[in-house]
């Protein structure tokens, strides 16, 4: 077929869709997938707005499957596939007949009418595909919910003048789904596993009903088969497994618990050796307007990331821009305090840290350095080694855990270029308070800077809500640590 100028994106409406998240995940893929023919499968694929975008980003996608449990949903991507021209025929005959309906009332019962068609039991896959786009088309937000009984029972939704037959799209996507081969199936997530060998790249995208943030927001399955915590620790068992697969690299998205209840760590214990991001989602879909925003998610994956990963504390220390820094501060002699006191004794090690474990000297907040806050270190050892060299400690250290959202601003370009728009935005405020409001205002709840002084990073929490103190560490217990 001849290339089409309309990029291909999903035909349906999703609950959860990543359309808005595309550019933050783009930047997260692993960079190996621009190097080599690879496999591409997404076990949960729903609206299919990463499909759509892996398949036109990269070339070199060798061959693709996808799956859902939602059979009425897979019979959707293989009508669009195997035939369009018949689709557009019938989404432009019901388009037709639903739009010359002119009351709303009127329109309602028309719905009603289709949703009752919809849910028998004797139609073919390419009438009900077009009642599928119908009702995704004219129903409440573009849901897609099942009732335990496995019928579709979202109500009327009062749009004007939906567009029901967007025959373009349905052409363009065609083209791809066909372009690419795309396998598609029907069934529970583990069985895209069945041709996998260890002589192939592959990389899966996992899309899964997200785990509720708390007891009311139950959306969490489109089906009537429940998608609880059983099964998200199967989904995990399975990611573990394919982690033990030659290059099979993949990436999972659900919702950060975490960030709404620091104790709930469901995650993070469920993935524990994996690499844990956030990046923020507009949810739009909730009956009380309030809850509505802005909310950051969970992307997890088995590798690391395209995008600029934080450096280490010790990366950090070995930069020319803080060399020189050490050698003004501290004069001729610094190189001597670099290598064998800073680097050896109080510079963070990573192997140290926690996953979503911070310290600080007794708990307080403060107002040095980068605005009001609360100011942590991920290495306990680190942190104790240089405040008891200056005799600073206290008598005491505070534990804390939780998965606050920190911007990274270490390097001195990071940092000057968001201090320039943070003064241009706000004025230089008192106690550099005008980096705290743009921190704040960007989403995020803390910075991480370099700090010279101590212990080679900070990390300073403007929203302090996003931790919970657990633990208290006496000095006389730091000692002992220290002298195991």
């Amino acid at each position: 077929m001849n290339e089409l100028k309309v990029k291909g994106k999903p035909f349906v409406k999703w609950v959860g869709g990543k359309g808005q998240l595309l550019p933050q995940f783009e930047a997260k893929l692993p960079k190996e997938l621009n190097e080599t023919e690879f496999i591409y499968i997404e076990p949960f694929v729903g609206g299919g707005a990463m499909l759509f975008f892996m398949l036109q980003k990269f070339s070199n996608i060798k061959k693709t499957i996808i799956n859902d449990i939602n059979k009425n949903l897979t019979d959707a991507y293989q009508c669009v596939k195997d035939n369009p021209e018949e689709l557009v025929t019938l989404l432009r005959d019901i388009e037709t007949e639903y739009l010359s309906v002119s009351t709303e009332e009127a329109r309602k019962d028309f719905y009603l009418q289709m949703r009752d068609k919809f849910n028998e039991l004797n139609n073919t896959p390419l009438e009900k595909t077009k009642l599928l786009i119908f009702l995704n088309r004219t129903c409440f937000n573009g849901l897609y919910r099942e009732n335990s009984k496995g019928k579709f029972n979202v109500p009327f939704g009062r749009y004007a003048n939906p567009t029901i037959c967007n025959e373009e799209l349905i052409y363009a996507d065609s083209d791809i789904l066909n372009r690419f081969d795309v396998e598609i199936m029907n069934g529970d997530f583990s069985e895209t596993i069945q041709n996998i060998d260890n002589f192939e790249s592959y990389f899966f995208y996992f899309d899964p009903p997200y785990r509720p943030l708390n007891t009311t927001s139950s959306f969490n399955s489109y089906v009537k088969e429940a998608f609880d915590d059983y099964e998200q620790k199967r989904l995990a068992k399975y990611c573990h497994f394919l982690s033990e697969i030659n290059n099979c690299r993949w990436m999972l998205s659900n919702a950060d618990c975490s960030a709404k209840n620091p104790n709930d760590t469901f995650f993070e214990e469920l993935y524990q050796p994996f690499n844990i991001q956030r990046v923020y989602a507009s949810r739009s879909v909730n009956a009380v307007a309030s809850k509505r925003g802005k909310l950051s998610e969970l992307l997890i994956s088995n590798f690391r990331t395209n995008d600029s990963q934080w450096l280490s504390a010790e990366e950090l220390i070995n930069l020319p821009e803080y060399k020189k820094d050490f050698l003004f501060e501290f004069g001729e002699a610094s190189d001597n305090i670099f290598s064998t006191i800073k680097y050896k004794k109080d510079i963070a090690k990573t192997n140290n840290y926690k996953e979503g474990v911070f310290y600080h000297a007794d708990g307080g907040t403060g107002e040095a350095g980068v605005g009001e806050g609360l100011y942590l270190g991920k290495d306990m050892q680190a942190l104790f080694n240089f405040y008891n060299g200056e005799g600073e400690f206290g008598e005491y250290v505070c534990e804390y855990i939780g998965h606050p959202i920190f911007i990274d601003l270490s390097t001195h370009e990071q940092y000057e270029d968001f201090e320039r728009e943070a003064i241009q935005l706000f004025g230089k405020l008192e106690r550099n308070n005008h980096l705290k409001k743009l921190a704040i205002n960007k989403g995020f709840d803390g910075i991480r800077y370099f700090d010279l002084y101590t212990t080679g990073e900070e990390f300073v929490l403007f929203n302090t809500q996003k931790v919970k103190r657990v633990k208290i560490i006496t000095n006389e217990e730091l000692y002992l640590r220290k002298n195991d």
